[in-house]
């Protein structure tokens, strides 16, 4: 797992989201504390024009910088692609039946893939965390750096990102193609919140109520993987979930990239056990939500015509979803090409 030519390999075929990766941790941390203590300084000169006032820095612009804000979700998605090229690519261009020839174990071909995103992963994030830090540290305003804690603005993030790219990889192995793993990694990856907001949108027309969790309730925050990436976990709890989550999927990714067989490469699932499950739970995640979106247009106050708007976009979206679902498990997508 630590041979060069195993590292050459995966590096050439996902080299272009390498550096993506990079650059989207130079604009999110260095670049963006640059420009956050510009902005926090003319606030700081328009709260002195005004009596009584004074700008102080909070948690949360602090957060946003290391942790939080929009370009932690174009990293979420580029680090969903960069497992993809590790892996989905692969099967595509059927490439996978030379890497499983090499003179190494699967169980080798899969760390060296996990060991290089992890080790890219890691070094950009610290490349990146320490020059932004010293930014903040050496303006006026690092009083808020101590806002934070080394969890929330390090920790957090770095080992939910870490976490994130195990759970990606995992969902490779799975799947047969670079299609299915990305789409299914992005189900997943918000599935419990899915889950929870249909069954509470579809009790909420129903007028009745099995249970009463919040919007976002903690356990069910938890259990989501993308909130990993999005500076949700900023707590010990959430700390030793990602340990324990990406020791659990590379445990499991490892059996099961074992267990691939490579005749299946091109289609949507490896594993054919999967596609009636597949089927069933994503025909009536399809038709929950088209229900509840229906049910969305009618006016609050009816509430017999919401109850019928529901069930006519359900029985809509699960008459799609029938045909839609049953094409996507059968598809066998591969073509030539190099890797990126």
């Amino acid at each position: 797992m630590l041979n060069k030519a195993l590292w050459f390999q995966n590096y050439k075929q996902s080299r272009l989201l390498i550096w993506a990766l990079l650059v989207l941790f130079i604009l999110q941390m260095p670049i963006q504390a640059i420009l956050s203590i510009e902005t926090w300084n003319e606030r700081a000169e328009q709260a002195g024009e005004a009596e009584e006032y004074v700008y102080e820095v909070q948690s949360w612009d602090v957060q946003q910088i290391f942790s939080q804000g929009n370009f932690t979700i174009f990293i979420a998605l580029a680090i969903i692609f960069f497992a993809v090229l590790l892996v989905g690519l692969e099967r595509n261009t059927r490439r996978n039946d030379f890497t499983f020839s090499l003179p190494f174990s699967r169980k080798q071909l899969y760390l060296a893939k996990w060991l290089l995103g992890i080790s890219v992963i890691t070094l950009f994030f610290i490349m990146n965390f320490v020059p932004a830090y010293f930014i903040i540290s050496a303006s006026e305003f690092d009083y808020g750096l101590h806002l934070v804690s080394s969890i929330e603005i390090f920790w957090a993030p770095l080992l939910g990102y870490i976490f994130f790219f195990t759970f990606a990889l995992f969902i490779g192995t799975v799947t047969g193609e670079m299609i299915s793993q990305t789409v299914l990694t992005l189900i997943t990856g918000f599935l419990p919140m899915i889950l929870l907001t249909l069954t509470q949108e579809f009790m909420r027309v129903h007028n009745f109520y099995l249970f009463s969790l919040g919007s976002q309730p903690r356990p069910i925050v938890y259990l989501t993987p993308i909130y990993y990436t999005i500076g949700q976990m900023g707590e010990l709890i959430g700390l030793s979930l990602a340990i324990i989550f990406t020791a659990l999927f590379l445990y499991f990714g490892i059996k099961l990239y074992n267990r691939n067989k490579v005749e299946h490469n091109g289609e949507f699932f490896i594993f054919k056990q999967i596609n009636p499950v597949f089927f069933t739970f994503l025909t009536v995640i399809a038709s929950l939500f088209g229900g509840s979106l229906v049910a969305s247009l009618a006016p609050w106050s009816a509430d017999a015509l919401r109850v019928i708007a529901y069930w006519i976009g359900f029985t809509t979206f699960l008459l799609f979803a029938l045909l839609a679902v049953r094409r996507l498990i059968t598809m066998n997508v591969t073509f030539r090409g190099k890797p990126m």
